[in-house]
């Protein structure tokens, strides 16, 4: 039964959805998935929509109600396959010869139903990039909808070892923040975040060179 939930309206573009639903606008043309689901992976949500061809992942560093912003180090990210199997994330940076602005985007979780399956509702967009950084791919207008928490996903083997990485890294680089030079555990702890950094830099690559900057920056944990 077709029912019409929520209506987005910019200019003369109208935007509609059924129930359950991931849609959106993917560079500027109507995209809807033909199948939609959820679970929770990495202690976060992992929503997944998609069709014969292209797969859409979002992925939420905790599985609350809230602001998830992507890109950089963030614990959260999109990602998105073609159907030529290319792969796009907001965990990748852009090749400076494409663009100077790096991947960014927010998935917003606004609901989580009392369904039996639970059930996420939610916004989102993002600008995600190639591993090489040399292509990109648009997200916007993004809506999940009663998208039913049912289990069984896997955001697939190298997705999933840089979301852990990112994780990692987000958690080591709290932990060295919290310290100071005059602490007998800062080289501990630096080391530990030069250890988390180098792992995300393996697991999902550096093209923007962020993560190596950082990294540098540490030096050698000489308080």
């Amino acid at each position: 039964m077709m029912l019409s939930v929520f209506v987005f309206t910019n200019c003369a573009e109208e935007l509609e959805f059924n129930t359950p639903s991931i849609q959106g606008q993917k560079d500027g043309r109507f995209w809807r998935a033909n199948y939609q689901s959820a679970d929770i992976d990495f202690g976060g949500f992992l929503i997944e929509g998609g069709d014969n061809y292209e797969k859409l992942q979002l992925i939420t560093a905790t599985d609350t109600r809230g602001t998830f912003q992507l890109g950089g180090t963030s614990q959260s990210m999109a990602i998105f396959t073609d159907a030529d199997g290319t792969v796009y994330s907001t965990a990748n940076a852009p090749h400076p010869s494409v663009s100077v602005y790096p991947a960014d985007g927010e998935i917003i979780v606004e609901d989580i139903t009392n369904a039996n399956p639970k059930e996420v509702i939610g916004t989102f967009w993002f600008n995600a990039y190639t591993a090489d950084g040399m292509k990109t791919v648009n997200f916007n207008k993004g809506v999940f909808y009663k998208v039913s928490l049912v289990g069984g996903l896997t955001a697939g083997t190298n997705e999933g070892d840089c979301m852990a990485a990112q994780q990692t890294t987000a958690l080591a680089a709290q932990a060295y923040a919290g310290i100071t030079t005059s602490d007998p555990n800062y080289t501990s702890f630096c080391n530990a975040f030069k250890d988390a950094l180098n792992a995300q830099i393996s697991a999902c690559g550096d093209t923007g060179g962020a993560l190596q900057a950082t990294l540098d920056s540490l030096g050698d944990c000489t308080p």
